[in-house]
């Protein structure tokens, strides 16, 4: 039973837990773009969007190769609160 409860929380983590922190990622990455004048606001959106796949698909191999989902969860916890931090410096809040 402990087995399947396992296999359930990483499986929550890795859908929801990935949104959230790719979401994150690409609404904290716009700001970093634009004020870097690597590219306009527009291009910033599509950039960051784009990335975001790729760290959405990186929390699902992650969440399955942690040793403890409670240890996964702490570090997607610890990454939103740097993406909110990332943001909130940039003064877009």
């Amino acid at each position: 039973m402990k087995h399947k409860l396992d296999v359930l929380f990483r499986l929550i983590a890795a859908i929801l837990g990935g949104y959230l922190v790719s979401i994150g990622f690409s609404i904290a990455f716009v700001p970093v773009l634009v004020w870097s004048n690597l590219c306009s606001q527009a291009e910033a959106v599509m950039v960051a969007t784009m990335l975001s796949y790729i760290v959405y698909f990186t929390v699902i191999i992650v969440s399955f190769c942690r040793r403890s989902p409670w240890l996964l969860w702490r570090d997607m916890s610890l990454s939103l609160c740097l993406l909110a931090a990332t943001y909130w410096g940039m003064g877009a809040l």
